[in-house]
């Protein structure tokens, strides 16, 4: 290799780390994530047919959406996180069938209760959806169903609390 050479390869490598370094600085850490319910649980991307769906992201408060548009991120407190769910009644599924029908529980209290004592109660939306900031422990969410959740620090945890079966197979 001739002596010229070397400095223009290294010239040529501190080139490439500057451009890699720069396109990893402008990475979205900060990104939303989206998740709709099918009816069993929640899947990554939003959904196609309009019906409302959670936006998460970590160290801020989840948001339920129904459509596109800004969302203004509200920062979780320090020790806390969050939970994001939808009560709903299983309408359709059993041994045979698709179990992806379900009616959402619009306006249904719900109770938030840590070592059998209430930490708050909520309702839920017009679609079923709940969410709720709680400092990082193990709670129990009762409706007409209830279920035994982990908050962990500056995370949502997504909930599907099923309410009751109406089958129709």
């Amino acid at each position: 290799m001739s002596p010229g050479l070397h400095p223009f390869l290294a010239a040529l490598t501190v080139a490439a780390m500057c451009v890699t370094a720069a396109a990893a600085a402008k990475r979205p850490f900060d990104r939303w994530n989206y998740y709709r319910f099918d009816g069993h649980t929640f899947i990554a991307g939003r959904p196609t047919d309009g019906t409302a769906f959670v936006a998460v992201r970590d160290g801020v408060r989840p948001v339920v959406l129904t459509g596109a548009g800004k969302i203004e991120p509200v920062a979780l407190g320090a020790g806390m996180g969050a939970i994001a769910g939808i009560c709903y009644i299983q309408s359709s599924g059993g041994k045979l069938a698709d179990a992806s029908g379900y009616t959402p529980c619009p306006r249904l209290p719900l109770e938030i209760s840590v070592n059998g004592r209430v930490a708050g109660t909520m309702e839920t939306d017009e679609q079923g959806y709940f969410v709720a900031t709680l400092p990082a422990g193990r709670y129990r969410i009762t409706g007409r169903a209830t279920v035994e959740v982990t908050v962990e620090n500056g995370t949502t945890t997504l909930v599907p609390l099923r309410a009751g079966k109406r089958m129709a197979d």
